[in-house]
């Protein structure tokens, strides 16, 4: 489908739907735009009915008014209830990953009664008694410095390089150097130095952890990206499932990605029918046999990869 529009409070959020099947929607991260999901998008619509969006102020989502840059999570967050509200009735899967973790997280918490599941990709959430949320928030304000006395360029090679495997840095961040489009300005400037460390009552995340999946990209095993969800899936008492590639393996690998997505999405169907007997979760609708499968799914972070069929 082609790209639509929503007017908000003070930004005019572009969105694309495509697809059949429960839906789901992708909460981009610190460069807020669609185009990273598009592989994975052309790879679910044939069991989703998938929803991408620019967050306000990113790429094709334009600003419309004066902004409360003290209320960029809130804003976001209200963005994404207006947005799915106008899509659909229905509840629906939150797939948010890297920095939108702070947004999706504080959605579950606002609006728990329209989500189904919410799948959480290596999230770029801070916890205040996590041992290095000062260290690294000292870090930024020196991205935030980097940003202003050099260049976005210089700035975004000294995060990458402190927290990417390989590839995703050469895709993030060397391969974007010269990309017009590119809207890592944007979250260097309003988003850095203080989004990533919001402060959010963990007793009212808990009330809903049932709902939450933690993800982690196997290739991002040994890198700082992967450790913040690390942590918040371990204070939530609540298992890290390995996916392929690294922090954007769903584009890096997205086939691979795919199939075990689907997989886990089934898997965490049955299990919520195992414990809620004629409870009827929004992933029934998907049906599929996944021929390509690596074998290997819903096997937590550092479990043995043993896994399940379907």
């Amino acid at each position: 489908m082609s790209e639509q529009y929503l007017q908000v409070n003070g930004a005019n959020l572009c969105y694309e739907v495509e697809g059949s099947g429960p839906y789901i929607v992708f909460v981009a991260g610190g460069n807020g735009g669609h185009r990273l999901f598009k592989r994975i998008r052309d790879l679910l619509v044939k069991h989703f009915t998938v929803v991408l969006y620019d967050r306000r102020g990113y790429f094709r989502s334009e600003l419309t008014g004066p902004q409360d840059y003290t209320r960029v999570i809130d804003d976001n967050v209200d963005d994404l209830y207006s947005l799915m509200k106008h899509v659909t009735n229905e509840k629906f899967i939150i797939f948010g990953i890297s920095a939108s973790g702070p947004i999706v997280f504080r959605y579950l918490v606002n609006y728990p009664e329209t989500v189904s599941t919410m799948f959480i990709h290596e999230p770029f959430w801070y916890l205040q008694n996590y041992s290095k949320t000062k260290q690294v928030q000292d870090f930024h304000y020196l991205l935030y410095r980097v940003f202003h006395y050099e260049d976005r360029n210089a700035s975004m090679k000294l995060l990458g390089k402190s927290i990417f495997n390989e590839l995703d840095y050469q895709i993030l961040v060397r391969n974007q150097r010269n990309d017009k489009t590119n809207n890592w300005s944007y979250w260097l400037e309003h988003e850095c130095c203080e989004s990533p460390f919001v402060k959010l009552d963990m007793d009212l995340v808990k009330v809903h952890k049932n709902k939450l999946i933690f993800l982690r990209g196997e290739e991002s095993n040994g890198f700082s990206i992967s450790e913040p969800g690390a942590f918040i899936a371990k204070t939530l008492g609540k298992d890290t499932y390995l996916l392929p590639g690294g922090h954007i393996g769903f584009y890096t690998h997205s086939e691979a990605f795919a199939v075990d997505f689907i997989n886990l999405c089934q898997e965490s169907t049955r299990s919520r029918k195992k414990k809620a007997l004629g409870t009827v979760n929004i992933i029934d609708g998907i049906n599929i046999i996944a021929k390509k499968s690596r074998g290997i799914l819903g096997a937590p972070a550092g479990a043995p990869k043993s896994g399940f069929k379907v």
